[in-house]
């Protein structure tokens, strides 16, 4: 019996790299060390490489040297998305191979962070996880601004730290405003930066969550939430990022460090490590599953949360592509193995449910 293939959808820098033998991001290694466990052939291929019409692909597939090599194969009937897509025809080649009975999962990996907040705020058991968030505009920032002490203005839409500033208040009239290692001073008259960040429809406007702190930096947590080989969700693992010093953004891309959960709470004697653990887990599962009912291709996402001093769970973002180099950095080794893993069980019980079907 031929081993089963599953695709792995990348984009051409990944790809790139895989045929250089340079990993960018993704740990190759990994997922073959997965596909062996699971009994499942791995092949990376980009959405070009697809050609519906003659049910074929051109693939990168491990030859008998131990080197990638161009294949022409039939196209997996299950495919793991990695890769980011924005064009609409992308979005349709997805869609017709989905329709040709393909089961892409983790089919589109950008969402609206305002979307994305407006669907847990349905359901009433999230919604004391949530800080206040609206679509950028200069009546919402009057309004939040006479509501919190402190906003953060980002991109409603992707970002890696990028284009977020942060509002703080400091008296009874006098705001800052920090951006790019900078603060300025303002009262009634709005500097030039929150003047173009809050006439930005792509931004959102978020009440800035009061974060737990190490060593005198914020921190939050990157934990990664996946369907396993069962078909049910899990959290494969939970890692800090935090900020460099002196900064608000705890974004590896901006200079933020990796820590364990263990090491953050070192500091936090009142915080009892499996309490803070297990509420964490509880509110990623519940989050994810009720995004998963307006997202049903939903598999793989890291949730970005963020600590209370009092060890309460603040959701910050989904992030529907975790590229998972969180976990190497923090030297967690086992558990960044384990997000490249679990996909692909989940992805061996898509195949064993399909033969169950036919």
């Amino acid at each position: 019996m031929n081993t089963p293939t599953v695709g792995i959808l990348v984009d051409g820098l990944i790809y790139s790299g895989i045929k250089t033998n340079v990993s960018y991001f993704e740990h190759i290694s990994f997922y073959e060390e997965a596909c062996i466990q699971f009994g499942l052939c791995p092949c990376f291929f980009r959405l070009k490489d697809i050609t519906i019409e003659t049910n074929q692909i051109n693939a990168l597939v491990k030859g008998n040297k131990g080197k990638y090599e161009m294949k022409k194969i039939a196209i997996p009937q299950i495919i793991h998305n990695r890769g980011l897509f924005f064009r609409n025809e992308s979005k349709l080649k997805i869609k017709n191979l989905q329709k040709s009975g393909v089961i892409i999962f983790n089919d589109w990996n950008r969402y609206g962070k305002l979307d994305v907040h407006n669907i847990l705020m349905k359901n009433e058991e999230l919604q004391s996880h949530l800080p206040e968030t609206k679509r950028a505009s200069s009546g919402n920032f009057i309004e939040m601004m006479e509501k919190h002490k402190a906003l953060i203005i980002k991109p409603n839409s992707g970002s890696l730290g990028g284009g977020v500033v942060m509002v703080e208040k400091k008296d009874s009239e006098l705001w800052e405003v920090y951006y790019n290692q900078k603060r300025e001073a303002f009262a009634t008259e709005w500097p030039e930066i929150v003047r173009k960040k809050v006439s930005n429809k792509n931004y959102i406007i978020q009440e800035r969550i009061p974060l737990a702190e190490y060593q005198g930096s914020p921190f939050d947590l990157r934990v990664s939430v996946q369907k396993n080989g069962i078909g049910e969700w899990q959290v494969t693992g939970m890692v800090g990022k935090v900020a460099k010093i002196g900064n608000y953004v705890t974004n590896v891309a901006k200079g933020g460090t990796c820590k364990t959960l263990t090491e953050l709470l070192n500091d936090f004697s009142d915080l009892d490590f499996n309490e803070v653990y297990y509420s964490i887990e509880d509110f990623s599962i519940k989050a994810v599953t009720e995004l998963n009912k307006y997202f049903p291709y939903l598999a793989d996402v890291g949730l970005d949360i963020g600590l209370t001093t009092e060890g309460f769970p603040m959701f910050i973002e989904c992030n529907g592509r975790d590229l998972r180099i969180t976990f190497g950095k923090a030297k967690m080794h086992e558990v960044w193995n384990a997000t490249y893993t679990t996909p692909i069980s989940y992805a061996r019980y898509l195949f064993d449910s399909k033969i169950d079907e036919e």
